[in-house]
């Protein structure tokens, strides 16, 4: 028994390690079997993010500038003739509003009035010499036919042509000499040449006016100019400078307190280009200011609001909605993240306006309206609606 033994430890030990290397070899491979089993996707946790959904429709750039109200006439009132202030009129006060043609002062020269009576006298006696000339002809040609002689007069003094031609331009003469003469004394009474506000008045009753001395200051009172300097980028935004004259395009006139509005409108546009500004005159004007309610006066400071030309298929998004990027972030049909690049169409002080791309342009779109820079292409999102616009 002893001799066997030994073998019998051996072979213990060999099914022994034999039964080891089995349960081992099992563990291996149930544990390989669990690696190499396909584990499930971990799931994807959507970004909430706000969004709004815009379509694409017609909009107008709102255009603002400040300007000052001016008269559409502004004239120093000169004499245009020499003599004393006789006569002032009444209305003839600082603020006060003229008429065309009312007189505001009138001038005393004897000298204008003297010459006014020579005029007179020499036009009459040229009148009479020319009747008495005409009559010597009448009798002249007489004689030259009772004479039977054929043909004319070697000379046309025989026939007095020369005198006659002589006559009538003594006549001519003296009547321009009448007419200048009269307008001289006539402007010895000063009229307002149009309906106008009196802004100064430079004479007193008394004094002595040489030609050519102030009289007044005058302003018209038919309408006043707004006179706005807009960038190249905004004239862009109108139509141009031809049909916003044509159709007097609209604008808005506020007071600087934005209290008080008037409507006006496109009178003219500036067609050059200031070198030193790079901006381009545009001319609003506001009919019968005075006449409004309230009045709009000469001076006064205003704000101007032009509406642009209509612009098709925009968004019209809130000015956060454009990422610091210059993207615009949408959520695409899987309900992922997708962006743009883009240039606004034009901006206002609340929203951004955007031409989409074509294949955006057809059905309703949300679009972002607090992008990050965070955010990547083909994120998961979980949209949270705002208002519509």
């Amino acid at each position: 028994m002893k001799r066997f033994l030994p073998w019998i430890t051996l072979s213990l030990s060999i099914i022994v390690l034999a039964a080891v290397y089995i349960y081992i070899s099992a563990a291996m491979n149930k544990q390989d079997a669990s690696f190499s089993r396909q584990r499930p996707p971990a799931q994807e946790t959507p970004l909430d993010v706000s969004v709004i959904t815009v379509n694409v429709s017609s909009h107008a750039a709102a255009i603002g500038a400040v300007g000052i109200a001016q008269p559409h006439q502004n004239l120093t009132l000169t004499s245009q003739v020499s003599g004393e202030v006789m006569t002032l009129a009444d209305q003839f006060e600082v603020g006060s509003q003229i008429k065309q043609g009312q007189a505001l002062l009138t001038l005393s020269n004897i000298s204008l009035k003297s010459d006014l009576a020579s005029a007179q006298n020499q036009l009459a006696n040229a009148a009479l010499a020319l009747k008495e000339e005409q009559r010597q002809v009448e009798q002249a040609n007489a004689e030259w036919r009772a004479a039977g002689l054929d043909g004319d007069p070697a000379s046309d003094l025989v026939l007095r042509a020369p005198q006659l031609a002589s006559a009538k331009s003594d006549v001519t003469a003296t009547k321009a000499a009448l007419a200048l003469a009269k307008d001289s004394v006539e402007k010895l009474s000063i009229k307002a040449p149009f309906d106008s506000i009196v802004v100064s008045k430079d004479v007193s009753l008394g004094s002595y006016l040489s030609s050519n001395t102030q009289v007044a200051t005058l302003y018209s009172t038919d309408r006043v100019m707004i006179n706005i300097e807009l960038s190249l980028q905004d004239w862009q935004k109108l139509p141009d400078a031809q049909t916003l004259i044509a159709e007097r395009w609209p604008a808005t006139v506020q007071s600087v307190n934005g209290h008080d509005t008037w409507q006006g409108y496109v009178k003219q546009a500036g067609f050059h280009v200031d070198s030193a500004s790079g901006l381009r005159s545009l001319f609003i004007a506001v009919d019968r200011p005075l006449e409004q309610t309230p009045a709009l006066l000469p001076g006064s400071y205003v704000k101007i609001a032009l509406e642009g030309a209509q612009q098709q298929r925009l968004w019209q998004l809130p000015n956060s909605s454009l990422s610091q990027k210059s993207q615009i972030w949408y959520i695409d049909q899987d309900n992922r993240l997708a962006n743009f690049d883009t240039t606004p169409v034009f901006v206002d002080q609340t929203s951004v306006y955007i031409e989409p791309p074509a294949v955006l342009q057809n059905t309703p779109q949300q679009v972002l309206t607090h992008p990050y820079n965070s955010y990547l292409t083909g994120m998961l999102a979980n949209p949270l609606q705002r208002a519509t616009q």
